[in-house]
C-alpha cells in the first residue's frame, strides 16, 4: 500500500519503487503459498502464484499514473494497496477445491488477472515502443497471466504451461494484427482483451477435454458482439 502511494506520489516518476513494491508483493504471496498446510506441489509450483500479484501491482501503479492526477492519484493507489491483501487472501484461498472458499477467491483471481491485462495492455500501448518490443512485453504478459488461469484446469501439467505459451504467442500476434489499424490505445486495448478472454477459455475447455463446437460457437459469437459493442461505444465518446 505504501509502496504504490509513494510512487504516484513522487515526482519525478521513481519506477524502481513500484517494482520493488510488485517483487515484494510476489515474494509475500509466494512464501505464503508455500506455507499453506494443503501445498504439495514443490517450491517451484509457487511461482505460478506469483505472476497475477506481481503484475496486478504493476497494472494497478502504471494505469493510475496513466490516467488519474491530484491527490486523486495517492487515493486510487492506497485502494489498489488495500485490494491487494485482498488479492493474497485470495491466492491462499485458492489452493484447495474442496473448500468453501475455493469457487468465489477464483472468481475474484479470474476478474482481477482480466482487469490486470487490461490495465497492461492499455499503458504499454499508450508508450512509443515500437513494434518488437511491444510485441514481445505483451506476449510475455499474456502468457503470465493465463499462467493463473489455466492453474485450475484438470491438466496442471507441462499441458497448461504449453498452453499458456500458446496464448502469449496468439495476443502478441493480435498486437502486431491491431498495430496496422489506427485504434487509440483504450480501444486496441479492449479488443486485445476481447481477444486474450476468447483464447484463455477455449484453451482452458481444450486442457478439461469438454470443447465442443457449441462451445466454439459461443466464444465467436461472444468475441464479434463483445468487439463490436467496443468499437461502437468508442466511436460515441
Amino acid at each position: 500500500m505504501a509502496g504504490l502511494a509513494a510512487y504516484l506520489n513522487f515526482r519525478p516518476e521513481q519506477h524502481w519503487i513500484l517494482g520493488l513494491t510488485a517483487l515484494i508483493t510476489a515474494i509475500s504471496v509466494e512464501g505464503t503459498i508455500r506455507s499453506h498446510p494443503d501445498w504439495r506441489e514443490g517450491n517451484f509450483g509457487t511461482l505460478s502464484y506469483a505472476f497475477l500479484p506481481l503484475l496486478a501491482v504493476l497494472a494497478a501503479g502504471l494505469f493510475i499514473n496513466e490516467v488519474i492526477d491530484g491527490y486523486a492519484r495517492v487515493a486510487a493507489g492506497l485502494a489498489a494497496g488495500a485490494a491487494t491483501g485482498f488479492l493474497l487472501y485470495a491466492e491462499y484461498h485458492s489452493i484447495t477445491p474442496s473448500k468453501p472458499l475455493f469457487a468465489p477467491t477464483r472468481l475474484v483471481l479470474a476478474i482481477t488477472t482480466y482487469l490486470a491485462a487490461l490495465g497492461l495492455f492499455t499503458v504499454f500501448l499508450a508508450q512509443d515502443l515500437n513494434l518488437p518490443a511491444s510485441t514481445a512485453i505483451v506476449g510475455a504478459i499474456s502468457f503470465a497471466l493465463a499462467l493463473d488461469l489455466l492453474r485450475e484446469s484438470r491438466s496442471r501439467s507441462t499441458s497448461s504451461l504449453l498452453a499458456a505459451l500458446a496464448v502469449g504467442i496468439s495476443i502478441g500476434e493480435l498486437r502486431v494484427a491491431l498495430y496496422y489499424f489506427p485504434l487509440d490505445e483504450l480501444l486496441a486495448g479492449a479488443l486485445m482483451i476481447i481477444g486474450f478472454y476468447v483464447a484463455t477459455g477455449l484453451v482452458h475447455h481444450l486442457l478439461d477435454e469438454d470443447l465442443r463446437p457449441s462451445t466454439i460457437t459461443e466464444y465467436v459469437v461472444v468475441s464479434i458482439v463483445s468487439a463490436a459493442a467496443v468499437v461502437f461505444a468508442r466511436q460515441l465518446l
